[in-house]
C-alpha cells in the first residue's frame, strides 16, 4: 500500500482564465456529436449524444503460469443547448465507468517442486461530471462545473508449494483492499475576452487495508492500513494585459499502522499544507510560496517526529532584475526525552539569488543547532 497522491497547487492565471479544468477533460476515442433531439425531453432543447464502449480479453503466460486479463470501459456524453435571444445555455454531462481484472491460476509439477498458485487483481472506477455554460452575446460567459469520482481496488494471492525431496511445505496468502473518492468544483466568469475570474476546489479521501500470512517452517504475518484525506483550492483574477493575480492552497493529512507477527507494531501520521500567492502587474511578476510538513511515527516505546517550514519568493521585472529567495527550518528527533543528545536536531537554511542585467550572484547559508554548526555555500 502506498500513500495517496494529492494535487499540487500551481499559479497560472494567464492559462487558467481561458482553460477548462483538467478534471472535466476525458481521454478516449473521439466521436462526432450526432444525435437528434431527444423526444423524451419536454422542453425544445437541442440534444446531442455520444458514447464509447471498449472491452477486451487476453491470455498470456509467464513461465508455467497462465495469465488472463480483461477490461471494460464505457463513456457517455450528453450535450443540451438552448438559444434564448442573445443568450445561449449549454449543459455538458459526462459519465464513465471502467473495470479491469487480472487472474493468475496454475499448478506446476516438477521433480523438485509442486506448486499451486491462485491470484487476482481488480480495479473499478466511476466518474461523473457536468459543465454548465451561459454565454451572453455582449456580456461575456459564465461557467460552472463539478466532477465526482469513486475508485476501488483489490488483490488476492494464495501460493502453496511443496518440495517432494525434503517434504518441506510453504504457504503464502495475501489480501488487500483500497477505496478512494474525490469531488471537485469549477466556477468561472469572463465578462470580456482576456478578462476573467476563476475558482476551483477539490476534496479527496482514500484508504487501504492489507494482510499477509506466511508458513515456511515457522509462522509469520503482518497487517497494515493507511488513510489519507486532503483538499485544495485555487482562485485567479485576470485583467488582460494590465495585471493578473492568483492564489492556491492545499492541505493533506493521513495515518498508518503496521503489525508484524510474532509482535512488532508501528503507527504514525503526517500532515502537510502549501499556500501560493502570485501575480503580474505590467512588466513585474511576483510569487510567494509557504509550505509546512510534519510527521510522527512510533516503533516501540519512543515516538519520533520531524517537521519543516519553507518560505520562498520570487520578484522580477522583465529582463532587468530577478530575485529568488528560500528559507527552510526543519527539525527531527525523539519526543519526549530528557536526553539532550536524543532530543533532536534543528537546521536553518537559506539561499538568495539575485540577477541584474544578466549578471547572477548567489548566497547560501546552513545553520545547525545541537550541536551548533554554520556552513556557507
Amino acid at each position: 500500500m502506498g500513500k495517496h497522491s494529492r494535487r499540487k497547487p500551481s499559479y497560472l492565471p494567464k492559462v487558467a482564465a481561458g482553460a477548462a479544468p483538467l478534471a472535466l477533460l476525458f481521454a478516449g476515442p473521439a466521436t462526432a456529436l450526432a444525435a437528434p433531439s431527444d423526444a423524451a425531453i419536454p422542453l425544445p432543447l437541442d440534444h446531442k449524444r455520444e458514447g464509447t464502449l471498449d472491452r477486451g480479453v487476453g491470455l498470456s503466460r509467464e513461465g508455467d503460469t497462465p495469465i488472463l486479463r480483461g477490461f471494460v470501459s464505457s463513456t457517455e456524453r450528453n450535450v443540451y443547448s438552448k438559444d434564448l435571444g442573445d443568450a445561449k445555455l449549454v449543459a455538458d454531462v459526462r459519465r464513465s465507468v471502467s473495470e479491469s481484472v487480472e487472474t493468475r491460476d496454475g499448478v506446476t509439477i516438477r521433480p523438485d517442486k509442486v506448486r499451486a498458485l491462485a491470484a487476482s487483481k481488480t480495479a473499478e472506477a466511476v466518474t461523473q461530471g457536468q459543465r454548465n455554460t451561459m454565454r451572453l452575446e455582449r456580456y461575456g460567459t459564465v461557467a460552472a462545473g463539478n466532477e465526482t469520482k469513486f475508485e476501488r481496488s483489490g488483490a488476492r494471492l494464495t501460493d502453496a508449494a511443496l518440495d517432494p525431496r525434503t517434504g518441506t511445505a510453504s504457504l503464502v496468502t495475501e489480501d488487500g483492499r483500497g477505496l478512494g473518492a474525490s469531488e471537485g468544483t469549477y466556477h468561472a466568469v469572463g465578462p470580456l475576452p482576456g478578462f476573467g475570474v476563476i475558482n476551483e476546489t477539490e476534496q479527496h479521501a482514500g484508504g487501504g487495508l492489507g494482510r499477509t500470512l506466511r508458513l515456511d517452517g515457522a509462522f509469520s504475518g503482518d497487517l497494515g492500513g493507511a488513510m489519507e484525506a486532503g483538499r485544495s483550492s485555487g482562485h485567479a483574477v485576470d485583467l488582460g494585459q494590465f495585471a493578473a493575480v492568483g492564489t492556491t492552497s492545499a492541505q493533506h493529512g493521513g495515518g498508518w499502522f503496521t503489525g508484524d507477527l510474532p509482535l512488532d507494531v508501528g503507527s504514525g501520521g503526517d500532515f502537510g499544507q502549501e499556500h501560493v500567492l502570485g501575480g503580474t502587474v505590467g512588466p513585474a511578476t511576483g510569487l510567494v510560496t509557504t509550505e509546512q510538513v510534519a510527521s510522527l511515527a512510533q516503533h516501540g516505546a519512543a515516538p519520533t517526529g520531524s517537521g519543516a517550514n519553507t518560505l520562498s519568493g520570487d520578484l522580477g521585472v522583465d529582463e532587468v532584475a530577478n530575485i529568488h529567495g528560500v528559507t527552510t527550518t526543519s527539525g527531527r528527533g525523539v519526543l519526549p526525552t530528557t536526553d539532550p543528545g536524543g532530543a533532536g536536531h534543528v537546521t536553518q537554511s537559506g539561499t538568495l539569488d539575485l540577477t541584474v542585467l544578466g549578471q547572477p550572484t548567489h548566497t547560501g547559508v546552513i545553520a545547525g543547532a545541537l550541536p551548533l554548526e554554520l556552513k556557507q555555500f
